[in-house]
């Protein structure tokens, strides 16, 4: 332990952090003793931002472990923060990506002098900041050589006398892993009177053992994992331990039911840190056949959730659900009661599951409801003077650009539709241009007078992003395609960014084929299915197409798309692929990758949809 007069006996230039010289240490180490608490803040922040930057040791970071841990005995702010980062030092989790032999020589060093200033800060378990308390425990994860006896002798009495159920649950997990006896330690708390230590000991006996794990522990974690007194913070790391969230989830990820019953006790519970929402989330990304189960504990998590990042990340999760759900209108009633909340971030996601609910009582519950919700509602009813408005073109209270909400009232819109609100279709397009919109009115067939000139007028525009689009949508109306082959052809001749406005020409485009066959072999799988879609399209011919699809046959974007042209060609699978298809519609066989692809931007779920409707196709 160094008092801050003997910081210069330390060469600052010549050690680094993150963002290089540290010669700014030995200030931020001054400022936690002195008068000025914003300065302390700063150093605090200076501290961690560059010594241990993202949970990184380094040099500078590791040379001040000294003095902060004088300034943790004698220092006027932030002594559980001094704490913290000594603790860091040695490394946030206890496996890296890298074996042990390879950790970073900083780590290894910062291990080494929090070892060191042990005997010095272990008296501060009896310090009356319980904060305090728990970042020695966590220094004393980094016991070795003299300090390890001390350091076993002072966890256990901790574990025995704090009286703070969180200092003693991390005493435990500390302990545990020092002392030699870690099984007896744990299941000797397992009567613990304290919810959080008998839930650590429980996480640490499971994590010991393998599937199907002993239910008699399964119970005492989803009994007791509730308590605010068990760290749970998404974005908490416990040195040498690592993230008691990511451990958990690990856990329960071999078991869709006791991720099920986690959530449902812990948000019962109080939903503290989310530990409940964040299940109820994970068994939807992870267990596709239980969305449903998964989607009324969302449901039911909304009361108990005062964070505004995971109520939105509810809503938002009902919203992208509620579609499928057997029973939508519990689902609008959950979140009709957020539809007018002043923040948009979570009014929106609220007015959009009443939307795709189809449920009327979002026109009634704000005025003006957002643009997507609307749009939703639109294409779930037949009145024709909400579809007008939901095709009205919008000014966007973030940038006042002039913008287009209609989404999922295009995807429903029959011919007659089309015909019956061909003026307000016309009026989005000049106002507000997407392709989307371009194939619905290039393959309407209605040779309007209006819509000729309004799509022309786009087709002419050289440079537009949707030329290409409006051109071939004007070919579709009847146009001369000439223009469009030669712009296709310049385009296609660049990249493969045209092949979807190549494909809707279908037999017209055959000057192009030479075009789109080279891009077959496109490095981008994106560019590789649109060439076999539109080379299908323009021929007739699948046979050189279906061997590309099939070999972007992943859970990705362009996979999605490869899936629904499958589908389209109607052709059987290969028993390799039928057994991948299988096994996106089979619950728990995703792995971390893929399962991460599959819950972001609504793709896992278009997937599985197409995956159903190809799996139906197969003999």
């Amino acid at each position: 332990m160094r008092a801050p007069e003997e910081l210069h006996l330390v060469d600052w230039a010549e050690l680094g952090h993150a963002f290089g010289s540290a010669t700014e240490v030995p200030d931020w180490v001054r400022a936690l003793y002195g008068g000025d608490a914003a300065a302390a803040d700063r150093a605090v922040d200076g501290l961690f931002g560059r010594a241990l930057h993202q949970g990184t040791a380094s040099s500078a970071g590791v040379a001040a472990v000294p003095y902060l841990a004088h300034a943790a005995v004698h220092g006027a702010h932030h002594r559980d923060r001094a704490l913290e980062f000594i603790a860091g030092t040695g490394g946030t989790e206890e496996h890296y990506w890298y074996e042990e032999e390879d950790r970073p020589g900083e780590e290894l060093a910062g291990r080494a002098r929090a070892s060191a200033e042990l005997p010095f800060l272990l008296p501060l378990l009896g310090d009356a900041d319980a904060e305090v308390r728990r970042q020695v425990v966590r220094v004393a994860r980094w016991a070795a050589g003299e300090s390890l006896p001390l350091a076993v002798a002072a966890l256990a009495d901790c574990l025995q006398e704090d009286p703070s159920p969180a200092v003693r649950a991390e005493a435990l997990e500390v302990l545990s892993r020092l002392n030699g006896e870690q099984a007896g330690t744990l299941r000797a708390a397992l009567a613990d009177g304290a919810p959080a230590v008998r839930a650590t000991a429980a996480l640490g006996l499971l994590e010991a053992a393998e599937p199907p794990y002993c239910e008699r522990l399964l119970d005492v974690l989803l009994a007791d994992g509730g308590d605010p007194a068990f760290r749970m913070a998404r974005d908490e790391w416990f040195p040498g331990v690592g993230s008691t969230e990511s451990r958990v989830q690990r856990l329960l990820d071999a078991d869709p039911d006791a991720t099920r019953a986690a959530a449902a006790a812990w948000t019962a519970a109080g939903d503290h840190h989310a530990r409940g929402t964040r299940r109820a989330l994970r068994l939807a990304a992870r267990w596709p056949g239980r969305e449903a189960e998964a989607l009324d504990l969302m449901a039911a998590a909304l009361p108990h959730q005062p964070d505004r990042y995971w109520r939105q990340n509810l809503l938002w999760g009902l919203a992208e659900g509620a579609v499928r759900h057997p029973d939508p209108g519990r689902l609008a009633g959950a979140a009709l009661p957020y539809a007018a909340d002043p923040d948009h971030r979570i009014a929106e996601p609220a007015q959009l599951v009443l939307g795709r609910t189809g449920d009327a009582r979002l026109l009634g519950a704000v005025p003006d409801p957002a643009p997507a919700a609307l749009d939703a509602l639109a294409a779930r009813t037949d009145d024709p003077a909400l579809r007008r408005r939901a095709l009205a073109p919008y000014r966007s209270p973030y940038d006042g650009a002039v913008r287009g909400a209609a989404d999922e009232l295009l995807d429903v819109l029959t011919p007659a539709d089309t015909a019956a609100l061909l003026p307000e279709l016309v009026r989005l397009l000049r106002a507000a241009p997407s392709r989307k919109l371009l194939h619905l009115l290039g393959g309407s067939g209605r040779a309007d007078r209006q819509l000729v000139d309004a799509v022309g007028e786009l087709a002419a525009n050289d440079g537009h992003d949707l030329q290409a689009a409006a051109a071939v949508a004007a070919v579709r109306l009847g146009a001369d395609p000439g223009p469009a082959l030669r712009l296709l052809a310049e385009r296609l001749d660049q990249g493969w960014g045209a092949l979807t406005e190549a494909a809707l020409l279908g037999p017209v485009g055959a000057p192009l084929l030479p075009l789109v066959e080279r891009h077959l072999t496109a490095s981008a799988p994106q560019g590789r299915v649109d060439a076999a879609e539109a080379l299908w399209r323009i021929t007739g011919d699948a046979r050189r197409s279906v061997p590309v699809l099939l070999e972007v046959f992943r859970p990705t974007w362009p996979g999605l798309r490869a899936l629904t042209v499958l589908r389209l060609i109607g052709r059987p699978l290969p028993a390799e692929h039928l057994a991948l298809l299988d096994s996106w519609l089979s619950p728990g066989h995703l792995g971390p990758s893929e399962e991460e692809v599959f819950w972001h931007d609504r793709l896992g779920n278009r997937l599985r949809a197409q995956a159903r409707l190809l799996r139906a196709q197969q003999p």
